[in-house]
């Protein structure tokens, strides 16, 4: 076999093996766009923006409803310390937090001005609608002033309540509401489902619990 016969392969064997190397990195990159989106919005509150500047965009990407998690065997503990600290058995533990977090649909998908609504990650579409900003409504949550932003669409859910991302510490997360009316949901003062990043562990989620 001559050299520049030799040369020849060993170029195409270098070009197939960087083509096949640029394919696995972009499957990569894939899956960390939403991770991306998560992040960028847990560094760029809501809450550090005036009302003007607030968008439905600052909640830019998918999120799945807390609930999701509720069965996974690594919760048994937390469900043990809430029974304990409030004297009441696990099932009831399980069953409070289940209906502080409820909601009739298990993931979302915030794009621009819309949300489309899911029955679950990866899972039917529920509903799917443009909002808009009218309103926002303080609260006191966690020791700090936050800010409930009222949106208005003519989907299936006509009001829906976003608090900021937050929770930096150990969960970034947000909790929303939705229904007919803005004072009809404030005045529910232990409801607030939660939406975490799909890239939630369970250990996180624990720490949630077991608050």
């Amino acid at each position: 076999m001559n050299k520049k016969f030799r040369l020849s392969l060993g170029v195409l064997a270098l070009s197939a093996t960087l083509l096949v190397a640029c394919n696995k990195e972009e499957s990569k990159n894939e899956p960390k766009e939403n991770k991306a989106k998560v992040e960028q919005n847990v560094a760029t509150k809501a809450d550090d923006k005036s009302a003007d500047e607030v968008t439905l965009s600052d909640w830019d990407g998918e999120w799945n409803n807390i609930s999701n998690y509720l069965d996974d065997p690594g919760l048994k503990g937390a469900y043990e310390e809430v029974a304990k600290r409030d004297n009441i058995t696990e099932d009831q533990a399980k069953k409070n937090f289940a209906d502080h977090v409820a909601v009739d649909f298990g993931a979302i998908k915030v794009d621009g001005n819309s949300i489309t609504f899911l029955k679950g990650p990866e899972g039917e579409e529920i509903d799917k609608a443009d909002y808009k900003l009218v309103d926002k409504h303080p609260i006191e949550h966690g020791g700090k002033t936050l800010y409930w932003y009222e949106f208005t669409s003519n989907g299936k859910y006509p009001t829906i309540l976003l608090m900021p991302v937050h929770g930096e510490d150990h969960m970034p997360h947000f909790h929303l509401r939705v229904g007919g009316s803005a004072q009809e949901m404030l005045a529910k003062d232990d409801w607030y489902p939660t939406f975490v990043s799909p890239t939630v562990t369970i250990d996180q989620v624990y720490e949630e619990v077991a608050e």
